[in-house]
């Protein structure tokens, strides 16, 4: 059963947060302030229309006006259902905690998605950890990844991730496949492993 009175107390909240008064938030739903009153008094309930223009207005996920339970900041899962998904991408890509949260969005993205990730890390236009984002490439984004990073000679970001390649990719990266190894970690270009 649907609580009035925490329901009225969000409205409130969210609406003074905002900055906004009973007419204004009337005036942004097409309602009167007469209904905004009620609402708030907890005599009524917005329609589901109203409800659904409310969270879109006060950029909060339905459960939250129902029953106030929140979003994680971290629940990206939950976020793509509720939210547009460029608006959780770009909340994703604004964060301070990129490396702590890729394991939990990019599993959830498109292989569209993924290569545009990929391509801003190769860019450096996102500073996600090369270790932290490796474990959750494909073999083929893998592949693509240290092509790029080979041909722009980003030799820190190899260097860190050799140890983590297959043999395979250790051979894209040294490909005279000598036992001279390029990019090894704790070694110097050309000591021999």
């Amino acid at each position: 059963m649907l609580n009035l009175e925490l329901i009225s107390k969000k409205i409130i909240e969210k609406r003074k947060q905002r900055g906004m008064t009973q007419n204004e938030l009337a005036d942004a739903l097409y309602v009167s302030r007469q209904a905004v009153s009620k609402w708030e008094m907890g005599k009524s309930l917005p329609s589901l229309e109203v409800l659904l223009e409310m969270t879109e207005l006060f950029d909060v996920t339905i459960d939250y006006m129902l029953d106030g339970s929140e979003l994680s900041d971290h629940d990206y899962q939950s976020m793509f259902m509720q939210y547009p998904r460029e608006s959780v991408i770009s909340r994703f890509l604004n964060s301070n905690h990129l490396n702590e949260d890729i394991k939990n969005i990019f599993y959830l993205l498109t292989s569209k998605e993924r290569k545009q990730m990929i391509d801003q890390f190769i860019a450096k236009q996102i500073c996600i950890d090369a270790t932290v984002l490796w474990p959750h490439l494909s073999m083929a984004e893998r592949k693509n990844l240290i092509g790029n990073l080979v041909s722009k000679d980003v030799d820190q970001d190899l260097s860190r991730l050799y140890d983590m390649m297959s043999s395979e990719e250790k051979m894209m990266v040294n490909p005279e496949g000598s036992h001279t190894i390029t990019y090894v970690s704790n070694k110097r270009k050309g000591e021999k492993s």
